[in-house]
């Protein structure tokens, strides 16, 4: 079975001139990659009550993150010009050219909305994100634990004959 590309990123802030910080997302075979971020140079907002919530510090992704270019070429690479579904298209958007644009270059995949998947509102969407979590014993807040979910919500989408196999 072939698996969708789903994305989630963490960000700086929520303010107009955040970044991207971490990134977590799923390839054709459905694995995982997960990744922290070292922002540019003039990269330098940050909003410490974040880091709460995605348990992220500045410190970490200066010292453990990898390169911005580095990450867009594995993206680049692993989503090879698929469809990447994502909960919010236009702040993603917005991240991912932040991130672009520091090497003038153009955003290489299409984000699509995960409504356009999974055929239900994102409401519901994030109550099934939810009951799976909660079975899973995964967090929602940790990237890599909402990419996990995301694919077994697919999985079971698809066995139930609910939505079609992606191609």
């Amino acid at each position: 079975m072939e698996y969708p590309r789903f994305l989630v990123l963490e960000s700086s802030s929520y303010e107009e001139d955040a970044y991207p910080i971490a990134a977590s997302w799923s390839i054709a075979t459905g694995e995982l990659k997960a990744i922290l971020i070292r922002p540019e140079d003039e990269w330098q907002q940050w909003d410490s009550t974040n880091e709460d919530s995605h348990g992220i510090t500045r410190q970490q992704i200066e010292m453990q993150g990898e390169s911005v270019l580095d990450v867009l070429r594995e993206m680049s690479d692993d989503f090879d010009k698929q469809p990447v579904f994502v909960t919010e298209p236009y702040l993603y958007e917005k991240w991912l050219d932040t991130m672009y644009r520091a090497y003038g270059a153009e955003v290489s995949f299409d984000l699509v909305s995960v409504e356009d998947i999974f055929k239900m509102p994102l409401e519901d969407i994030e109550e099934e994100l939810s009951n799976i979590s909660n079975n899973l014993l995964l967090d929602l807040k940790v990237s890599e634990d909402r990419v996990r979910c995301m694919l077994e919500l697919f999985q079971r989408l698809t066995v139930a004959g609910i939505i079609q196999p992606y191609e």
